[in-house]
Parts: C-alpha cells; sequence; structure tokens
C-alpha cells in the first residue's frame, strides 16, 4: 500500500536531474520523491533535488553509490586509501572519510535510515527505486549531518503479485556479477522480497612488491522485507539486510618524488609506486585487508489516523564493522611496519512524524528524532625492521649521534616495534525536534517554515595509549645548541665547560656548530637576537632559525605524543544545540512555469580528532603541564609539550572542531514545456567554522575554516525533439565560486609562500581570500538517450559526458597537483517484451586519466601522492524480469 496524501498547490520546486533515464522524459510530473519526508511529485517538491530513476541505474551501469556522480554533477564522491574510505561532497562541501570522529556533512539514508558512516553504503545497488539527491542545507528535516546535503536511496517495496528478475554480468578484470530478487504474497495481508548481489572483480593496480593486485572487488549483500497490512489503515515494512566487503584496497601513484624517493630505491633498495603515469602499479611489502561488515535492521509504521492526518514512526539497529590492515609507508620496505584501524559501530535510531492536511489551506509535518551511537576505534602505526637505517641515511647518520647526548641508549630512536597504539572509545547521544508546515497565502503562492532544535552530547574515552617512539617526542623548537648544552648540564656561557663537551663529543658538537654558524648568521642578518646560543625574534622570543628543524622538515615526527583524556583540564565532553530553521516562498508564475526563493540554515555537532594527530589545546597545555598529565617529559627534562609540531603551532593540532554552519540563500526557477525542461537555481552559500579534517601523511590535521563561500549556478535541462521520436537529451551542470573569507592556520605544503609567510616553515599558512581547492569552476554532464520499437520488444543506445573544469587537487598539495575530468560512458542494449534485457556496457570508454585525491606521502617529506581513477572498464549484462 502506498498512502495517498492530498498534495497542496507547492508552487516553486527546485532542481531535478536530468539525467534520470527515459522514465523523466515521457513522464516528468509523476514522479514520486520523498524530499520533505512526505509523497510529493518532483514536480511539487520546492527543494534543490536531482532524482535517479531504477532505469537510469540499470541501463547507465551504476553498480555502486560512487557511481552516482556521473549522473550528478553537483556530486562528488571519492574513495581514498581503503574500500570504505568515501567522502560524499554536494556543492563543493563534504568532509568525514578516514578521520571517524569527523561526521559528514551529506546525510546518507537508506529507506529513511541515517548511515552514519559512509562505509556502510557502499554495497551493490540492488532493487532501487530510486535514488534523491538534495542540494544544501537539509538540518531541518534530516539532522545534523545534512548541512551540505542528503543522498536518499530508496528501495523497492515488496508486491502482491508475484515476480522477480535474475541479472548477471561479465566483464574486463574478470568481473562477475550476479544479482537476484524475488517478491510476492504470503498471505492476503503480508508480502516479502527477498534480493542478493555478488560482485568479485580482480584489481587494475598491479604490486610489484609482494605480488597480487589492489584495488578488487569481492563483495557481496542480501536484504529481506516484509510488507504487512494489518488493517485498511495501518502499514508496517520491515527491513534486514546484511553486506560484506574484503578488498584489497587502494593503489596510489607518486606524483612528486622527494628527496626520499632516490634513497628508497638507491641507497635502499626498495621500491615505490609508479609516477605520474597512471601505470597503475604499487609497491607493497603488506598486502592490504579491508575487512566490512555491515548488518541492520528497521521497521516503518504508517498509521493513517484519517483522511488528512498520518502518523508514522522508523525504529532502526544497525551494526557496522570496519577493519584494516594498511601499507602505510608506500613502499615495500618495513619502514611502517603495522598500519592496523578498526572501527566498530552501534546505532539506534527512533523517529516519528505527524503529517497532515488542514482545510486544504496548509500542509504540516512534525516529528522527533533519537539517535544514540556507540563507537569503538583501534589503532596501531608501529615502525618496522627498515625504519631506523632509512631515516639514518635521510638524517646522515644523526640518530646515534644524538641518542647517548640525549639521555636514550642506543639504537632507542626508530626502533623496530616502537610507534602508538591507542583505543578511543565515542558515545554521541541527539536528539530533534522539528517542524514545517506549508501555507497556501493564494492558489498559487505558498509559503513553508519550517525549524527544529536540535541537540548533541558526544563523550570521548581516549585514555588507553601505548607509545615507544620518544624521537617524536623531541621539541627541536627548544633544542638549539644552546638549549641543549644547557640539557646535558653545560654552561652555555662558560668557555671551559663547552670545550669540555666538544672534546668529549665532538660530532655532535659540530653538528650544532656547523649547523647553527649557517642558519644563525641568515637569522642575525634579519634582526635576530643571539640568547643562549639560539637566535630568537626580539619581540616573540621565538626561534627565527634552528638547525635540528631540518629533522622536523624532512616529516620525521608523524607519531608525536598523546596526552590521554579525559584528564583533570579536558573533559572529553561536548554538548551542542542550535535551532536549523528553513523560510521558502514559491509561486506558480503559469501552469508550467514556477518560481521559487528559499534561506536555510544548516547545523553540524562537534567533531572530535580520534587520530594520532589529537592534541590539547594550546590554552590547556599550562594546566595540563602544572597536573604532571603532558605526555611524558623526554630524557633533558624538558617539557615536549607535544613535539615541535605543537611547539611551532602547526596546524591540526585540534582536539576536536567545533559545530559547523551553513547558510544558504537560493534562487531559481523550474518549467516544463511540451517537448522538454528546464530547471536553474542560484545559490550563495556561506560555511562557518567548516570541519576541516586533512591527511598530513599519518593522523589527520583537525582545524575549522573560520568562513568559506561559494556562490554557484546549477541547471538541468531534457530534451525530447519532435522531429526525432525516441530521443532524449539530457545536459545538466553547475557554475561554482568557491573562496575561503577566513582561514589562518591552514595546512598547507611545507616549504610553500603560504606556508613561510610567517617566517616559520611549520607546514602552515593562512588562506584567507584563496580559492578552495578541489572544487571546479565548472562540472558537467552531456547525455542522450535513443531508443527505437521494434516487434520484439525495444533498442536502445545512450551515452554520457562527465567534465570538470581543471582545479588545484588539495590545500594542502603543490599547486601544480591538479585534476580535470573528461570522462565518456556508453552503453547499448535490448529490452525485449518477454523480459529478456542484454545491456553492453562500457565506463570511462576514452580512458580518461585523473587524480581523485592526495596526500602528502608518510614519512617522506617532499612526496606527494595520489588516488588514479578507475580505467576502463565495459562488460556484458544480461538480466531476465519474470
Amino acid at each position: 500500500m502506498k498512502h495517498s496524501i492530498r498534495s497542496v498547490a507547492l508552487g516553486a520546486t527546485a532542481l531535478a536531474a536530468g539525467l534520470t533515464g527515459i522514465a523523466q522524459a515521457q513522464q516528468p510530473d509523476v514522479i514520486t520523491v520523498t524530499a520533505q519526508k512526505r509523497e510529493q511529485t518532483l514536480q511539487e517538491v520546492p527543494i534543490a533535488v536531482s532524482v535517479v530513476q531504477a532505469e537510469t541505474i540499470q541501463n547507465a551501469q551504476i553498480i555502486d553509490a560512487i557511481d552516482l556522480q556521473s549522473v550528478v554533477p553537483s556530486l562528488r564522491v571519492s574513495q581514498l586509501e581503503r574500500s570504505s574510505n568515501a567522502t560524499f561532497i554536494i556543492r563543493g562541501q563534504g568532509n568525514g572519510a578516514n578521520n571517524p570522529g569527523i561526521e559528514p556533512s551529506v546525510a546518507v539514508y537508506i529507506d529513511g535510515v541515517f548511515r552514519p558512516r559512509a562505509g556502510s553504503v557502499l554495497s551493490d545497488l540492488m532493487g532501487i527505486e530510486r535514488v534523491e539527491v538534495l542540494r544544501g542545507p537539509q538540518s531541518t528535516l534530516f539532522g545534523k549531518n545534512a548541512t551540505a546535503g542528503v543522498v536518499s536511496i530508496v528501495t523497492e517495496q515488496p508486491a502482491f503479485e508475484w515476480g522477480g528478475q535474475g541479472e548477471v554480468t561479465f566483464g574486463n578484470y574478470g568481473q562477475s556479477i550476479f544479482k537476484g530478487s524475488v517478491t510476492g504474497p504470503l498471505s492476503e495481508n503480508v508480502a516479502f522480497s527477498l534480493s542478493g548481489s555478488m560482485n568479485q572483480r580482480d584489481g587494475y593496480y598491479d604490486n610489484v612488491g609482494t605480488g597480487g593486485d589492489y584495488n578488487d572487488r569481492d563483495r557481496y549483500a542480501v536484504r529481506g522485507q516484509l510488507l504487512m497490512l494489518p488493517t485498511d489503515n495501518l502499514e508496517l515494512r520491515l527491513i534486514v539486510d546484511y553486506d560484506e566487503i574484503d578488498e584489497q584496497c587502494c593503489g596510489t601513484d607518486r606524483i612528486t618524488d622527494g628527496a626520499a624517493g632516490p634513497a628508497i630505491r638507491g641507497l635502499l633498495g626498495g621500491q615505490t609506486s609508479a609516477g605520474p603515469d597512471f601505470e597503475y602499479q604499487i609497491a607493497t611489502n603488506v598486502a592490504n585487508q579491508n575487512q566490512i561488515e555491515n548488518s541492520g535492521i528497521s521497521l516503518q509504521a504508517d498509521w493513517e489516523l484519517s483522511d488528512s492526518l498520518t502518523f508514522s514512526s522508523i525504529t532502526a539497529f544497525r551494526q557496522y564493522e570496519d577493519f584494516v590492515d594498511y601499507e602505510g609507508d608506500f613502499t615495500d620496505l618495513d619502514i611502517l611496519g603495522t598500519n592496523i584501524r578498526g572501527l566498530d559501530v552501534d546505532t539506534f535510531t527512533q523517529e516519528f512524524r505527524l503529517t497532515g492536511d488542514w482545510n486544504n489551506r496548509a500542509f504540516f509535518l512534525l516529528g522527533a528524532f533519537y539517535s544514540d551511537e556507540n563507537m569503538t576505534v583501534e589503532d596501531a602505526r608501529i615502525y618496522g625492521a627498515d625504519s631506523r637505517a632509512y631515516v639514518d641515511i635521510l638524517t646522515g647518520g644523526a640518530l646515534a649521534a644524538f641518542e647517548t647526548p640525549l639521555g636514550f641508549a642506543p639504537g632507542t630512536f626508530y626502533a623496530e616495534g616502537g610507534g602508538t597504539r591507542f583505543t578511543a572509545e565515542q558515545t554521541d547521544e541527539q536528539f530533534q525536534i522539528f517542524g514545517q508546515v506549508d501555507f497556501n497565502l493564494t492558489e498559487r503562492l505558498v509559503l513553508t517554515a519550517g525549524l527544529a532544535y536540535f541537540e548533541t552530547n558526544k563523550e570521548i574515552d581516549f585514555t588507553n595509549v601505548i607509545r615507544t617512539n620518544p624521537f617524536s617526542d623531541l621539541n627541536f623548537v627548544q633544542l638549539g645548541l644552546g638549549s641543549f648544552l644547557q640539557s646535558v648540564g653545560v654552561n652555555p656561557n662558560d668557555p671551559t665547560q663547552v670545550g669540555a663537551f666538544a672534546a668529549a663529543q665532538p660530532g655532535v658538537f659540530g653538528a650544532f656548530v656547523n649547523a647553527s654558524t649557517t642558519f644563525n648568521s641568515v637569522a642575525l642578518n634579519n634582526g635576530g637576537v643571539l640568547v643562549n646560543g639560539v637566535v630568537v625574534d626580539p619581540l616573540t622570543g621565538l626561534p627565527l632559525a634552528n638547525p635540528l628543524l631540518d629533522f622536523f622538515q624532512l616529516g620525521l615526527q608523524p607519531l608525536g605524543a598523546l596526552t590521554p583524556f579525559p584528564n583533570s583540564v579536558e573533559s572529553g565532553e561536548t554538548s551542542d544545540n542550535d535551532v536549523p530553521y528553513t523560510f521558502r516562498l514559491a509561486y506558480d508564475a503559469t501552469d508550467r512555469t514556477n518560481v521559487y526563493v528559499s534561506y536555510a540554515r544548516g547545523f553540524k555537532a562537534s567533531s572530535w580528532n580520534l587520530t594520532p594527530d589529537t592534541r590539547p589545546d594550546s590554552a590547556d597545555i599550562a594546566a595540563l603541564r602544572a597536573a604532571g598529565e603532558l605526555a611524558a617529559d623526554n630524557a633533558l627534562g624538558l617539557p615536549t609539550v607535544v613535539n615541535t609540531a605543537e611547539a611551532l603551532g602547526v596546524a591540526g593540532n585540534q582536539r576536536f572542531a567545533r559545530p559547523e554552519i551553513t547558510t544558504t540563500l537560493e534562487v531559481g526557477f523550474k518549467t516544463r514545456f511540451s517537448w522538454g525542461s528546464l530547471d536553474v537555481a542560484i545559490f550563495d552559500q556561506n560555511i562557518e567554522d567548516f570541519q576541516s579534517s586533512v591527511f598530513q601523511g599519518a593522523g589527520f590535521a583537525v582545524i575549522n575554516a573560520g568562513e568559506q563561500s561559494s556562490q554557484g549556478l546549477e541547471f538541468d535541462a531534457t530534451i525530447n525533439p519532435p522531429a526525432i521520436p525516441g530521443l532524449t537529451l539530457t545536459l545538466s551542470g553547475i557554475w561554482m565560486n568557491a573562496e575561503y573569507d577566513d582561514y589562518a592556520g591552514a595546512p598547507v605544503v611545507t616549504g610553500s609562500d603560504i606556508d613561510v609567510a610567517d617566517g616559520v616553515a611549520d607546514g602552515r599558512g593562512d588562506l584567507s581570500g584563496q580559492d578552495v581547492a578541489g572544487i571546479p569552476e565548472f562540472a558537467g554532464s552531456f547525455g542522450f538517450t535513443y531508443m527505437r520499437q521494434f516487434s520484439a520488444g525495444e533498442a536502445f543506445i545512450r551515452a554520457d559526458y562527465q567534465y570538470e573544469s581543471e582545479v588545484k587537487l588539495l590545500d594542502n598539495l603543490p599547486d601544480n597537483i591538479t585534476r580535470q575530468v573528461g570522462t565518456l560512458n556508453a552503453a547499448v542494449g535490448v529490452n525485449l517484451d518477454n523480459g529478456l534485457e542484454a545491456l553492453l556496457w562500457a565506463r570511462n570508454l576514452n580512458e580518461d586519466e585523473y587524480y581523485t585525491s592526495g596526500f602528502p606521502t608518510t614519512l617522506q617529506a617532499g612526496s606527494f601522492s595520489g588516488y588514479p581513477n578507475q580505467p576502463r572498464t565495459y562488460g556484458v549484462t544480461l538480466r531476465k524480469q519474470f
């Protein structure tokens, strides 16, 4: 049963995706969506929403959620170091991915149930009715993780007539996909459906280290549903699902080869990933493992209390387990020997909604939502057998020279088995009440007002920490020549003591003096003052030059000191509340043309940094030191605070990111004519305290970008030329200009102009006034479908071309590492009247090459790696409907 809800005369609607397949072209006014948590036609709903229909999913060979971006230009889905590490981005806004404490800005729902982790939505799409992509803030109705938008996947309900389908696909790289479903009645009032899929494929990356391949596919899923109609006005839908992924992912290219590359390949005889020529070749000594188990059960109840009043409830419990044993140094040497991360998430959600129509003058929705999530993170980053030899080569054997004077036993620094292990636990309790009313001011003018109250409380336990990497604890800012001599009991102002030390430790003393002479002479000429052998800024007292900072610039302190929390200063708790809202005015200019204007506020709660780069707030350091609760001081008796990075104030030393607020003003129109449609929207979006989480080689920099603004224009057009029956043309695109209005202390490329603008090359900078990397000025999609009837059925050919203008890939990568997309997908098939369908398809037919994302290569300063897009894939699909 599907409820028939009498619609109000909502004037303007937002965008509807042009690429929704043949069904949209032939019946543009009967596509049903639930973008406002109630059934409406696409033409009614006043939200910027793209809809991908089941027919498009099948004919375009859209296998999983990552493929959706090929038919929705405003949506981008990137997959990074592991199968589950996916990030959904809408209109250039999105985050989350590999930092488990950073929640996404794009909320993903399947059958009305929120999926808090992107890895839980990556199984193959099967039995899909449609996918809705809502653009812009949706926090009023969809909660805290919808500041950028919502991806809502709707599966087919069980039917009271027997039916089903079987599908098999064979493709290159040894791919084989099997899908099947069956549905039918169990009784007069109960129907069921059962569907399953299995997807296996060899990897397109060759591992020249241990052998084998990367970027394979090995996943399966099963879903069962019951549709129960105990009375004429009550509908119950029970869904149980389970899926697994067990893959080796993901290969990288070495885009830029820093000084470490020759050392690895020449002096140590190791191998690295291939260069920037898209050779799809990686060299590792670890066979990556990425294992995901995802399961859940939900019950939705819809009770028609009267002709105009409906009560709905959705109750769900989900479990998500994600384990990865990953090659972290991107070589076949044993530099980073162990790199393990495990994630275990249990989530309970409950939603209630009451919808009604008041005298055909107003439609209202009242609701409440509760979520209780418990998450455990297991993390281990351990140095391998080759780590010390590697660092010795980079530092000219300085490790042994410094160990004894600094109070450490020989062989301590970068010893095999040293590193960091921790367990973090997070509880997240969320409560929200919300409401929205559509007022019919006139027959053609509708005012929508929505308001919500949101509250969330998080508690973090980050106390189970084991660290055995003292080199990363050293504070090179303090360890200048004068400070160093003082630390070993030598008065730097007493020539006799200094001379005695120089005679006893000539190598160590010479290293300091030689480096200090060069650095200090330059610094003194720039206005510095010599204090105890260290050149400092006379105003700030901070060092202007320090030879030991070379160690830091080499990226050799990736696993810094971890101060456990909660502690006497840090509670490990955040409590946030906000009042998201939506206001919209829609007007039917004609029976076929609608215009609208809307203003909405979105809210995302505080997010915690649950990686090895989590640091105390600078304001808490003195109190923690006084309480004796900082990470252990080094053997010199100097407080490490954390390490060189903290002493320099490097970005990414925050425990958590403050709440993220998005406001969007949008104006648009939608028109329908006899041979097509056109939808246009202009938006002005502002993001306050955007939660930035940037990979730095071992952990993540977490910092709030003060303010980010963007202006853009989206359009979707569908054309059915009257002169060519059966032909449908689709054109969609987005022009967008995104800029950081305020982003001081941002993670940037070490040594770049932005980095050293403050006089210290510490990997941070001020990006205020800069364009946001990764957001192209224009992204678009052009497609066509031509269908031709014949005596036994119909034949079709379709193609789409995806384009993105060139843009810098990421803020913390060099400017010359860019991304530009020009990808062609195509398919040809037949649909016979007897239910048999055949499809010959190809994705990335033209072998377009670009990088989806990138990062500073771990432990290899000056090297940068990237994740290349998938090469050309092709195959044949046979499907039988019955």
